[in-house]
């Protein structure tokens, strides 16, 4: 991302100035309007960088920024429970056609050949570099960017992100484990359409990292939003990749869909699969439905009825969460009416919470201290006068 970076994108940068030069630009101006061209102008600046976060900058503002990202490294130390639901993305490579659930059956049928396929991608350079530089969300990869720095703030972010070490084996796993299927079968579709078995799988291999970036999360700059990318984004968004990028892909079947692009079935399927499947089975996971299944028989429908409520509140924020910014407030005030509906009894800030988890992480913390210098004080004070009833 440094030194080296201009010299191996001197032809991109070529392409990027014969494409997008400023006449370009203005046509693009007067078919989609300004916000267009400045959204594209900064994934272009992004993209020439290799960083979300743009240099330079207030260096009061950066350091407040970079406190607020540590929580995120805190929230996810050694998080088993984002390790565990990580694995769900697995069945993100199932599709309608080469790699739909019959033929990915049979390819994992041929357990040699798959765990073969499993292996290859999972010690493949891209999933490498991908772990070691926690090309999750935006928040993650900054805190592995600054790991590799000197002094205190690099050590702590160091050790920050070790912590993600279950999250990231898990996100590996769940990408091998889906991605095996349907690289084999990508590749037995090349070779069918005249390829020889190697340019097969180097273009299968391609088809795999392209639907990966798409499908999981990903801090890949082209990949990231104008809202994400600005300084709002780092304190609202945080762990709103994978909810935005799912959105993305749901808003761009619909319009496939209304404008008879793309087959019918595959458009469909993603807004289902996207919309309703994956967010019922992620958010039922989050909220362990599955519990109500091993717990006591005389548990009451009441408690039931409230585990559900849970788990479709949960399914509407996600959709709520990927729209950015906006969606995260509305977000953010529905929670603080239907807490106050359900309890009659609130503190406004306690919902405004919702709209920044590593806020929220900070003042939880803050307020555990004070709790603990508090009772800690008075059961000390209790002691001394038990030792001293005089």
């Amino acid at each position: 991302n440094k030194e080296k970076r201009s010299k191996h994108l001197e032809q991109w940068q070529q392409n990027v100035d014969i494409i997008f030069s400023e006449k370009n630009k203005n046509k693009m101006r007067a078919a989609y309007g300004n916000e267009f061209v400045a959204n594209l102008e900064g994934i272009l600046e992004r993209m020439k960088t290799g960083r979300n976060r743009k240099p330079g900058g207030s260096p009061l503002i950066n350091g407040w920024l970079d406190w607020i990202n540590g929580s995120v490294g805190a929230i996810m130390f050694v998080n088993m429970r984002s390790a565990v639901l990580q694995t769900i993305s697995m069945f993100n490579y199932v599709n309608w056609s080469d790699n739909n659930l019959i033929a990915a059956s049979k390819a994992f049928a041929n357990q040699p050949q798959y765990w073969s396929d499993f292996i290859t991608i999972f010690n493949s350079d891209y999933l490498k570099e991908r772990r070691g530089g926690l090309k999750l969300n935006v928040q993650e990869s900054e805190l592995a960017e600054a790991a590799n720095k000197g002094g205190a703030k690099g050590v702590v972010n160091f050790i920050l992100k070790q912590g993600f070490l279950p999250t990231r084996i898990a996100d590996s796993f769940a990408i091998s484990a889906g991605g095996a299927s349907f690289f084999r079968n990508r590749t037995n579709k090349y070779i069918k359409e005249g390829l020889t078995p190697e340019a097969a799988q180097k273009k299968a291999f391609e088809d795999f990292m392209m639907i990966t970036e798409e499908s999981q999360q990903s801090s890949r700059p082209d990949k990231i939003s104008a809202e994400q990318a600005s300084q709002l984004g780092r304190v609202l968004l945080a762990f709103a990749n994978t909810p935005m990028q799912y959105n993305r892909m749901i808003k761009r079947a619909g319009q496939d869909l209304i404008n008879g692009r793309g087959d019918f079935k595959t458009n469909v399927s993603k807004i289902t699969y996207y919309t309703f499947v994956q967010n019922f089975i992620f958010n039922a996971l989050q909220k362990a439905i599955f519990a109500l299944g091993f717990g006591d028989d005389e548990v009451e429908d009441e408690i039931k009825k409230k585990k559900y409520t849970q788990i479709f509140d949960g399914m509407t924020d996600s959709l709520l969460r990927g729209n950015g910014i906006s969606g995260q407030i509305i977000m953010a005030v529905k929670n603080v009416m239907l807490k106050y509906a359900r309890e009659q009894k609130i503190e406004l800030v306690d919902g405004l919470y919702d709209l920044s988890p590593p806020i929220n992480s900070k003042i939880s913390k803050i307020n555990s201290a004070e709790y603990l210098i508090k009772y800690g004080k008075k059961e000390e004070m209790q002691k001394i006068s038990l030792r001293n009833p005089g």
